[in-house]
């Protein structure tokens, strides 16, 4: 389905859910557009080009975010990468295919340095068709007892791969001075984020949330589609951890001289613990590889380490390894089943999946998953058959009722798809997924547009995520 963009209902959808913290909405490509200035709350600058209209990308990757401050700011990389993981966040809900973050730099950490900046050579390793390019210009916080300053500023594109011709641009500041922060309910804490902050760093968290959350808004969200459950993990922690004097070349000399099974075990808690991280941690899961050849678990471990870097060859190859001395995990069997996924094996994922279900038939994320991949080789019938094994066993399963009202829509059977959407808001709203939420209502209202018989239920959800802003 192809939802063309019409700024006026997003506009007052961000509006119902921003409650009173509400920015200004400025066509940048308009005449007589506004400065903000006017507006206490800024204002969000952005421009949907024609091109974007007449042929809306399938799939939409977004790639590191320069840093490049103001005069007399500092903007560190780590904070640019805070931001980029926000917009991930934010747009992964929409019907487009995304790349996760670790996914693509995966493949840009491996492609040439003179390769880097070529845009439709990061189309094709990625096999997507847009790419967002940006910066961030301002990321600053001051807390000076009671009194705050927030203030975090970017300036976004979304580009085709193939030509490079823009589709999208958006730009904001979004900032709050006093003693509080709004805090929108539709946001970090309630999306896929794995938030690991102090004090401080949720308040500045908050303001970027915003700045993600308006931003998105006006992107055009084009059509209804299967969703997928992220593989890789989003951790937004901002800044390292401090984690001791000891280096890892230190610590990979002392463990050296115990006994294998001793090195398994300091191995494994040093990974535990979060001792180290980036190249370091590296070389900690590949001592334990070492250590421990012929550990299921090790090996299992190891693969999962390299599918939240992006690199889906590599873990699949110790999949099969930890599989080979413990055949009979559902686990591991289902790991292999959504890397097989990423790598487009789509014949060898049903097996694994088959697999993982027959070991554990009650677990519904692995029935989730087998009707995610029907969805995704055009066999609806199996995929529903999936889904309703999964909605049995937990009513309130908003993915797979969701998913259930996208495959009756690709059936052509618009009523039941209202129906199962509808259900999966609801199921999302008792979940506090409110980000998932909207995508629905924006799906209902399209719904509607094509006739589907509707009782009152759109502003009963209009009126609930309204409340829910404004308890926020």
């Amino acid at each position: 389905m192809s939802a063309w963009f019409k700024f006026t209902p997003i506009t007052v959808l961000g509006l119902a859910l921003s409650g009173c913290f509400t920015p200004t909405y400025s066509d940048s490509k308009s005449i007589g557009s506004k400065d903000g200035k006017s507006n206490p709350f800024g204002e969000v600058n952005f421009h949907v080009y024609e091109t974007y209209t007449s042929e809306p990308p399938n799939c939409v990757a977004i790639l590191p975010f320069t840093n490049t401050a103001k005069a007399k700011q500092v903007v560190s990389s780590e904070d640019a990468e805070v931001v980029r993981k926000a917009l991930y966040a934010h747009l992964s809900p929409q019907g487009k295919v995304d790349i996760e973050l670790p996914r693509v730099d995966f493949v840009l950490n491996n492609m040439e340095q003179n390769q880097k900046q070529n845009y439709f050579r990061i189309g094709q390793k990625l096999g997507c068709d847009a790419l967002i390019i940006g910066n961030v210009s301002e990321f600053k916080s001051q807390f000076v007892g009671v009194y705050s300053n927030v203030a975090v500023d970017a300036q976004l594109k979304m580009i085709r791969a193939k030509t490079g011709e823009p589709l999208w641009e958006g730009n904001h500041l979004a900032e709050t001075h006093g003693g509080s922060i709004p805090l929108s309910p539709i946001g970090i804490a309630t999306g896929i984020l794995d938030a690991a902050m102090n004090a401080g760093d949720e308040q500045i968290f908050r303001v970027v949330d915003d700045l993600a959350r308006r931003l998105v808004l006006t992107i055009p969200d084009n059509r209804i589609t299967v969703v997928e459950q992220p593989l890789s993990r989003l951790n937004m922690a901002r800044m390292s951890k401090n984690f001791g004097p000891q280096s890892i070349d230190d610590f990979l000399k002392s463990v050296s001289f115990k006994p294998l099974k001793d090195q398994k075990s300091a191995l494994m808690k040093a990974i535990q613990d979060e001792a180290f991280h980036g190249e370091n941690l590296r070389r900690v899961y590949v001592a334990l590889v070492h250590a421990a050849p012929q550990d299921a678990t090790v090996n299992g471990l190891y693969a999962d380490y390299l599918v939240q870097g992006g690199d889906y060859f590599n873990a699949a190859k110790f999949a099969d390894t930890s599989l080979s001395y413990a055949p009979n995990n559902p686990v591991m069997h289902f790991l292999k089943g959504r890397i097989q996924i990423k790598l487009n094996d789509l014949a060898g994922a049903d097996d694994s999946i088959l697999r993982a279900i027959a070991l554990h038939p009650t677990n519904t994320k692995y029935l989730n998953g087998l009707g995610f991949l029907n969805s995704l080789r055009g066999h609806h019938e199996r995929a529903l058959a999936a889904y309703q094994m999964s909605v049995d066993l937990d009513p309130l399963n908003g993915y797979a009722l969701y998913n259930m009202g996208v495959t009756f829509y690709n059936l052509g059977d618009l009523q039941p798809a209202w129906d199962y959407i509808y259900q999966a808001s609801k199921a999302y709203i008792q979940a506090r997924d409110y980000g998932q939420v909207v995508k629905a209502l924006a799906d209902l209202k399209d719904l509607k547009t094509l006739g589907v018989v509707t009782k009152g239920e759109i502003p009963e959800l209009e009126r609930v995520l309204q409340s829910i802003s404004g308890n926020g």
